[in-house]
């Protein structure tokens, strides 16, 4: 009983000094944000319109966490071998959470008090009046200091009670929350893209009011959310029961005709937005006339058609605008009679066959080839049509948003060759990007040095061949090296050929400084892909090809032979894999990958300089490979949307893009260093040597807290 009570007194002195420890180091994360600026930068965006800026936002997520960071390390010291306190009391919870939060609204208030009596601004310039009325909110600085520290404790005590919410509460509300904060920050997204022709205007009032969100749309939106985080877990089987419904009683004939003229609809749509227009969308029941920009009645487009056929004698001679939006209006009304034909047939052959035996055993099995087939096609299908939708959904400046997030995706699978599958660690791959792209630029463009003014696609194969042997030169003097000693060599490899584009030794073949312009845009036939969203059906694809090549390298010989010498070259040595080999293939495939990045990053510019192959790409590169979880495909995916996505889209915080990258990396090392979709396999190992340093630890806390009693 001395024992335990020993214990229980060391766990509240030692958790007592980490609740104060926890809110110090939140109130110098507070005023840390604060004195470099970016409280006040991001004060100018509003989340909900005249309620609460994102500055302001900041702030409260702080205070909040650091109480239910402070809960959360309550309860893992409660859990301590040898304690004979199960869990703490709510009570408790809240008054540690309180605690934390003080501090932090006492810190600030501290600072703002300082700034009345010592001018700051002199050596802290970013500790301006317009900072000091966000943290004041308006009011006088002797007035609002209590305020300050009062609702710092509230919101500590709010963190603390959110781990004794129902989890399936809770989860809902934090979701919830969320979406709000994040669609508030994408406010000038929302106007872009609800300001499009087709999307009713209606819908743009009613979310976007001023600076930020309506009331109405942040409660929209946030009662959305969580409705469809309760909705979520049964979506499986509620999709399930859809195509067991269509496969059983849908007929194949139905499904068939369904599924080409969905396919035709969006083929031509998606002709219509690269070669005919980005702007005037044909909008149904209408389509576009052929000399005017408004739509017009389906029968007036007919009718204009068939005078157009009738005067040149010719399908094909007739406007090419009118023949493709007629194609498109038919088709679209034709998908949605077929879906609805589709519908009455569907009722009307379960009400026929619902006694049926044979029909009920094919509807519940589970293991069904043709319904586990259907799912699967059902799934890819939709998939595709929205991957080539988003262009036309979303216009022009999301879709650039999309192109650089597709350039470092496609860069990501090439590098997840080399570090993911091959564990060889690689931070100079943007040396394989820059050799894309100057490839590239010397084959097509006739400002080069050779003017062969080749085209983008006769110039790819090569491109993608020079990428891959400049891949094993690399590669090569690297051999022996492993672990750190790889990374700094590949870093210098990455270094080496920036400074041989700028140096004056090339300088009449590369350009030097002054790089290579007048690259020529892509081209198929008459149409010519200017503009992100024009491109982005080109980097989409080969984002597609590049994840199916990894898909089946990783369950191929080769990929089982880079998984070996990732875990233990000598041993796959000893077992006979030839690791020259593999290693220097996988260089060149991730070489090859990174090449149609640069390729399309030389066409998307139409100029290329050295200074935009530094290193910060290799490290941008890596950390969505970190983040999304080393070696997975969809983390690859997951990694570049949040890494790259999210500050293109929030442009104007350009300045703190590294420090964003920083604390992310920093806190997914600490809480989820498997990655946010990682390997089923590396979650494994990562728990096995969780699991021994529990082990370890607890080995280690008894001995001490024999020893500490022996001592008493």
């Amino acid at each position: 009983m001395t024992d335990s009570n020993t214990i229980n007194t060391i766990i509240e002195r030692k958790h007592a000094t980490k609740t104060v420890l926890i809110g110090i180091y939140s109130g110098l994360v507070t005023l840390f944000v604060c004195l470099i600026g970016m409280v006040e930068t991001f004060g100018a965006r509003d989340i909900i319109g005249g309620i609460i800026s994102m500055g302001h936002t900041m702030l409260i997520i702080i205070a909040v966490g650091s109480g239910a960071v402070a809960v959360k390390t309550l309860r893992e010291d409660m859990s301590t071998p040898g304690s004979t306190i199960n869990k703490p009391a709510f009570l408790v919870e809240i008054f540690v959470g309180v605690t934390t939060g003080l501090i932090v609204g006492a810190t600030l208030s501290i600072f703002v008090f300082a700034t009345q009596v010592v001018d700051m601004r002199s050596v802290l310039i970013n500790v301006s009046p317009g900072l000091l009325e966000m943290l004041t909110l308006q009011q006088p600085a002797s007035q609002v200091m209590m305020t300050i520290t009062v609702l710092g404790s509230l919101l500590g005590g709010i963190g603390a009670a959110i781990f004794n919410i129902n989890p399936r509460i809770r989860l809902p509300l934090v979701l919830g929350l969320t979406s709000v904060v994040s669609l508030g920050m994408l406010r000038d997204m929302l106007k872009i893209v609800l300001s499009r022709e087709g999307w009713p205007s209606v819908l743009l009032n009613f979310l976007v009011k001023n600076q930020g969100l309506s009331i109405a749309g942040a409660t929209t939106i946030f009662a959305t959310t969580v409705a469809l985080v309760i909705i979520w877990p049964h979506l499986p089987k509620i999709y399930d029961k859809t195509v067991r419904i269509i496969v059983t009683y849908v007929p194949k004939v139905l499904q068939f005709a369904v599924s080409i003229t969905f396919t035709i609809a969006l083929t031509m749509r998606v002709f219509w937005f690269i070669g005919i227009s980005d702007k005037d969308l044909p909008i149904l029941p209408s389509c576009q006339a052929a000399d005017s920009s408004p739509n017009v009645d389906l029968a007036k487009c007919i009718s204009i058609l068939s005078n157009d056929v009738s005067t040149t004698s010719d399908l094909l001679g007739t406007n090419l605008a009118t023949l493709v939006s007629t194609i498109i209006t038919v088709s679209e009304i034709l998908v949605g009679s077929l879906i609805l034909l589709c519908f009455i047939f569907a009722i009307w052959n379960i009400r026929q066959n619902a006694n049926l035996t044979d029909t009920k055993s094919t509807l519940e099995d589970p293991n069904n080839a043709l319904l586990i087939i259907a799912k699967r096609n059902i799934s890819a299908f939709f998939s595709v049509a929205l991957l080539v939708s988003l262009p036309i959904l979303l216009g022009v400046f999301p879709s650039e948003v999309l192109l650089n997030v597709g350039l470092y995706m496609l860069m990501g699978f090439g590098l997840n060759i080399v570090v993911g599958m091959a564990g060889l660690l690689d931070l100079g791959y943007v040396a394989f990007f820059a050799v894309g792209a100057y490839s590239t630029a010397i084959l097509t463009s006739p400002r080069a040095s050779i003017e062969l003014g080749m085209s983008f696609w006769a110039a790819l194969p090569i491109v993608v061949l020079v990428t891959g042997a400049t891949g094993l030169l690399v590669g090569a003097p690297v051999l022996r090296m492993r672990g750190d000693y790889l990374a700094i060599v590949t870093l210098g490899f990455g270094e080496i050929a920036r400074f041989l584009f700028l140096s004056d030794w090339f300088k009449p073949w590369l350009g030097g400084a002054q790089g290579i312009i007048l690259i020529p845009p892509v081209s198929i036939g008459n149409v010519q892909l200017i503009g992100p969203h024009k491109l982005y059906y080109l980097i989409i694809t080969g984002c597609l090809i590049a994840l199916f090549i990894s898909a089946r390298l990783r369950g191929s010989r080769v990929g089982r032979a880079w998984m070996a010498m990732s875990e233990d070259e000598k041993v796959a040595e000893t077992m006979g894999i030839n690791t020259v080999y593999y290693k220097l293939l996988a260089f060149g495939l991730g070489a090859m990958i990174a090449s149609i990045s640069g390729a399309v990053f030389a066409a998307k510019l139409g100029t290329i300089f050295p200074h935009s192959f530094n290193v910060l790409v290799s490290i941008t590169a890596l950390s969505l490979l970190i983040v999304g979880g080393i070696g997975s495909l969809p983390g690859i995916i997951v990694g570049a949307l949040v890494l790259v996505g999210l500050p293109e889209l929030l442009r104007e915080f350009t300045e703190y893009r590294l420090l964003i990258y920083g604390a992310i990396l920093i806190f997914m090392m600490l809480s989820r260093p498997e990655g946010l979709i990682p390997r089923v396999r590396q979650t494994r190992e990562l728990d096995d040597q969780e699991l021994s340093q529990d082990a370890w630890l607890h080995d280690k806390n008894e001995a001490n807290n024999g020893s500490s009693v022996t001592v008493t």
